[in-house]
């Protein structure tokens, strides 16, 4: 089965906030309990040290989970010269108060909107990105990929990787299988909610009494898969950009979690 590019809601710009970051937070204790990107934030830190950069730009940064589980492995390592500047279209609350309460002021969340494809100019340094490349349609991979190549910035890119069982599944059998992971989703986030920070009494509410974040959570985390993109398909993409020859590109698997990073030959 090839990749699908339906519609996660939390893209949808109606999408109420409560709902939305209900979500995603649900997904950042998810990511953090699991150590997700543990096997892959090497290739970052390998990345700052080849362009001797010190400046990280994160983008679609939402409650902060990917990225802020990459901060902690480096400062554990003594990386404590990199700054980093969370930003996300949808800037998310929760997530700048985990920024906050870091009390790292090397780390700061970025309170305007910004989107990936169009981000402002003073904002400079290394780009990443941590669990929403799926998100993107290739012609938009495309659009972001050619935009950093053109700007000279060297990028990494983190995220769920491809499901190599899913990709063999014959079509007729997606249906099957997004009911099942959609019901698994569904009550782990029954079970996770109490231990989601920030509490509120109407998280509560749109989990228990009214299930809309097990709604979006469910639907959400199985298209993600359905979107994932392969390490080929992403060096496929990097290939077709105008300028790609004069980058040097890597993507790769580490556990489940995908990497995809590019920087100019001799940097």
């Amino acid at each position: 089965m090839r990749r699908v590019q339906l519609v996660e809601l939390e893209d949808l710009p109606w999408m109420p906030a409560a709902i939305r970051d209900g979500g995603t937070d649900l997904l950042d204790f998810g990511v953090d309990r699991m150590g997700f990107y543990r096997g892959v934030v090497p290739k970052l830190a390998a990345l700052l040290d080849r362009t001797s950069r010190a400046e990280v730009v994160d983008v679609c940064s939402g409650g902060g989970g990917g990225a802020l589980q990459a901060i902690r492995a480096l400062r554990s390592e003594r990386r404590v010269d990199v700054r980093f500047t969370l930003t996300d279209r949808y800037p998310n609350e929760a997530g700048r108060a985990r920024v906050a309460a870091l009390a790292d002021p090397k780390v700061v969340y970025r309170a305007e909107p910004v989107d990936a494809l169009a981000v402002p100019p003073e904002l400079d340094g290394l780009r990443t990105m941590w669990g929403a490349l799926h998100h993107f349609p290739p012609e938009a991979v495309t659009a972001l990929v050619a935009s950093i190549v053109r700007d000279g910035k060297p990028f990494g890119f983190f995220d769920l990787a491809a499901s190599p069982m899913l990709r063999r599944m014959p079509v007729v059998f997606a249906p099957l299988a997004m009911g099942f992971n959609m019901a698994v989703l569904f009550t782990g986030s029954l079970a996770a909610m109490p231990f989601v920070r920030p509490r509120r009494a109407s998280r509560f509410a749109l989990t228990y009494v009214a299930p809309l974040i097990p709604a979006l959570f469910a639907w959400d985390g199985t298209v993600s898969a359905l979107r994932a993109y392969t390490p080929d398909e992403l060096l496929s993409i990097a290939r077709s950009v105008p300028g790609s020859d004069g980058y040097a590109w890597d993507a790769g698997v580490s556990g489940s979690a995908l990497y995809f990073t590019g920087c100019r030959r001799g940097a």
